[in-house]
């Protein structure tokens, strides 16, 4: 395939991440207010609720192989299409909570779905040299659409009624312009026939750290707004304005980290991942503690977020380290699925355990519990097998000169 298809196969996937990320921003900023400002959810119910919103993620292993008939491509439609279905069910649901129930699985199957194929194109549109560097340009992509969706929530939304449905509206009518752009994409070495399943005992490494960052994903994913709306009282808007900022900030740091895994590793990446991410983890729990005036502190609770959001991008690093392990595209798919399924075995289990404990113990207990999966990912990451990195090149090519 020429240089000049291959851009073009590019340009179109980034388009179509593009809206998703579109949709999906006005559809994050907004939904934990909405379920708070609707169902009135205690931490312990909004933790229960999580097992059926992960559980797509735990099956997309399944989902993967069900559509192995399908290219790459194409089960980018059918994710895209699935997530506009969940969301149109949102914009409908009014008070109803067992629609509330459906439109959340059609958004969360859509979304777990997408979250190998993006990966997959990625990196089969790529050269080996290039991969990390690839994936930070998608990911700043997504981020700045992630960003304008969030902005139109904190630009336009009421603050005292919030119109949660015409959002969510127009969130479903993003996704489905997506799915336009999957329709017109066309890469022939991405059609060839993918396993349905993959599980191999070379991969347990990152398989286990899969597991653990599912682990920490999910505390922060579930909690860390909850915190935000709970104990500090910030409103839809306001949320929105956060992850607005950390987008508008990710746009520039995403890349430079998609180009720092090429550089150095994916292996020092998700070292420095783990241990940032602890830090993180205590500040955003402590905050009240550590800080006396309450202003402060919620400025520290706010910081801690927005970091947190944009080290998401770190994620990248464990698609790296498989990709350099798989030995063809159609193998890295599958077995991204798996790590997606393996991801969300904790994604399921831990949000119960967490509201249980945030009851019980206090939300200090839960981000201290956060920080010592955080540490355990550390020290995990420290096993990866280094990379033949540009660095690691650049030192040979200075002794032997």
């Amino acid at each position: 395939m020429s240089s000049v298809p291959v851009r073009y196969q590019i340009v179109l996937y980034y388009c179509a991440l593009a809206c998703v990320a579109l949709g999906t921003g006005m559809h994050d900023s907004t939904f934990n207010n909405f379920l708070a400002d609707t169902f009135k959810l205690t931490a312990d119910a909004r933790g229960h609720l999580e097992f059926p919103r992960e559980l797509p993620g735990f099956l997309v292993v399944m989902f993967t192989g069900l559509l192995a008939m399908l290219s790459v491509t194409r089960v980018g439609l059918v994710a895209t299409c699935t997530s506009a279905l969940g969301l149109f069910l949102l914009s409908k649901s009014g008070a109803s909570y067992p629609m509330v129930i459906m439109g959340m699985l059609g958004m969360s199957i859509g979304n777990h779905l997408l979250m190998p194929v993006g990966a997959s194109i990625v990196i089969g549109l790529s050269s080996e040299k290039n991969r990390g560097t690839r994936l930070g340009q998608a990911a700043a992509v997504q981020t700045l659409f992630v960003a304008i969706g969030t902005g139109s929530v904190w630009l336009f939304m009421d603050r005292v009624n919030p119109q949660y449905r015409s959002n969510f509206a127009w969130a479903a009518c993003a996704m489905l312009v997506g799915a336009i752009f999957y329709i017109s994409m066309n890469i022939p070495h991405l059609r060839a026939p993918r396993q349905r399943l993959v599980l191999r005992k070379e991969y347990r490494l990152y398989y286990l750290v899969e597991f653990l960052s599912g682990a920490r994903k999910q505390i922060f994913l579930t909690f860390g707004p909850w915190v935000l709306i709970k104990v500090y009282g910030l409103p839809a808007p306001s949320i929105a304005g956060l992850l607005m900022t950390s987008c508008l900030i990710g746009v520039v740091f995403k890349p430079l980290a998609g180009m720092a895994m090429d550089y150095f590793g994916e292996r020092t990446i998700m070292i420095m991942e783990g241990i940032v991410l602890a830090l993180i983890c205590l500040g955003y729990g402590y905050a009240q503690r550590v800080i006396p005036d309450p202003t402060w502190a919620l400025r520290l609770a706010c910081c801690c977020f927005i970091l947190d959001e944009m080290l998401f991008a770190l994620g990248n690093a464990r698609s790296l380290y498989l990709s350099r392990m798989t030995p063809s595209i159609q193998e890295l798919n599958s077995s991204l699925a798996m790590g997606v399924t393996i991801n969300h075995v904790a994604s399921m289990v831990i949000p119960s355990i967490a509201g249980a404990i945030w009851v019980g113990l206090g939300y200090e207990r839960l981000f201290l519990s956060a920080a010592g999966f955080a540490l355990v990912l550390t020290f995990v990451a420290w096993q990866v097998p280094r990379s033949g990195t540009r660095h690691e090149r650049r030192l040979a090519l200075v002794e032997g000169g």
